[in-house]
């Protein structure tokens, strides 16, 4: 019972912070306009991780977002990114068009990279409404959490990565290192900074 209301809990802190209620810092913009360039990778994560202290990526207990599909095996051979999400985010929703554009910029630019959908919807049947409605939203590979439980144990498996606020990015190099998590919503200007980080 008591887990159940921390998991409640911790779906609820989730959803201010979608809503606008996200702690206070530099905006990307700001950032350009003080330093006259974008910021470098390790800034622009809020917990970046070299290949001496990179922890290792794994999934958290996950299922198939749609019914009749399987959870792929993870890719060692290229990158991957994973978007975590909500229904009820609309944050989240406007910036999953930017996310298939970059992976599409990325490939003409020469760097593969796999994009994964995580929903952290805690109703199954709110998730699988809001896909069949929307079938462009999320195409691919397109999974959510087996519970809700799961989401905290998950990110303290990294170290200083942002625990209470979506959409979420988890961006992890080939061979599996986890490379930079950031919370908060993407911007267009975003992507040279992208670029840079999954080119090192």
């Amino acid at each position: 019972m008591k887990r159940g209301l921390l998991a409640v809990a911790a779906l609820a802190a989730l959803a201010v912070a979608c809503g606008g209620g996200e702690k206070p810092r530099l905006s990307r913009t700001e950032s350009v306009a003080a330093s006259g360039q974008a910021p470098g990778p390790h800034r622009w994560c809020d917990a970046f991780y070299t290949d001496a202290n990179a922890p290792r990526f794994a999934l958290p207990t996950v299922r198939p977002a749609r019914p009749g599909e399987t959870v792929p095996s993870l890719p060692t051979d290229r990158w991957v990114w994973v978007n975590l999400w909500a229904t009820w985010c609309g944050p989240c929703r406007r910036e999953m068009p930017l996310l298939l554009s970059w992976q599409k910029q990325l490939a003409r630019d020469g760097e593969v990279v796999d994009l994964w959908f995580l929903s952290v919807d805690e109703r199954e049947r709110d998730l699988t409404r809001f896909l069949s409605e929307n079938p462009d939203v999320a195409p691919g590979t397109s999974l959510r959490l087996a519970s809700s439980e799961g989401l905290a144990r998950w990110l303290a498996g990294f170290p200083g990565a942002p625990t209470d606020s979506i959409p979420l990015q988890v961006i992890a190099a080939p061979g599996g290192a986890v490379r930079c998590i950031r919370a908060g919503s993407l911007r267009d200007a975003d992507y040279p900074i992208v670029k840079a980080l999954i080119r090192r």
